[in-house]
């Protein structure tokens, strides 16, 4: 049987927010945010933000500062960058093709943990950041390739 990244609870509320929503290619915003609550706690935090990093580096420094331990990310394939732990996943999505090179951040970070051991919320967390990414990036009208399989 599978354990699950998140605790497991009877209910669960989703507070879903539009910031800024991108509107034509001119637009170089936009900016969403969903958490997942339970039992007054936060469970979950997805976030999907429109950045101009001139490094890669850079982004996954500024992701990774926030949530987790530089030593407990590695890598994975999405995007032009994908990080993850047990505690976060996040991929750098190219969005403007045209005029400024834009991407972005979906971010993906687990509060509070259900049973699963480390590895097999890393790869939860990865698969959500992945779906993040592509839901995102149709919705932030992006034009370059996301780059995202699966």
């Amino acid at each position: 049987m599978s354990r699950k990244i998140l605790p497991g609870e009877s209910a669960y509320s989703f507070d879903d927010q539009v910031m800024h929503r991108r509107v034509d290619d001119a637009d170089r915003t936009y900016e969403t945010s969903c958490f997942v609550n339970s039992g007054g706690r936060m469970l979950l935090a997805a976030t999907a933000e429109m950045v101009g990093y001139d490094k890669a580096d850079a982004w996954v420094k500024d992701v990774v500062a926030n949530a987790s331990s530089p030593s407990d990310v590695t890598s994975f394939q999405a995007g032009d960058k994908a990080i993850a732990s047990e505690k976060i996943a996040a991929v750098y999505v190219p969005c403007r093709d045209k005029g400024p090179r834009e991407h972005l951040s979906v971010v993906v970070e687990l509060r509070q943990r259900g049973g699963a051991g480390d590895a097999e919320t890393r790869e939860g967390l990865i698969s959500l950041a992945r779906s993040a990414a592509v839901f995102a990036h149709g919705q932030a009208k992006c034009d370059a390739p996301t780059k995202v399989a699966g």
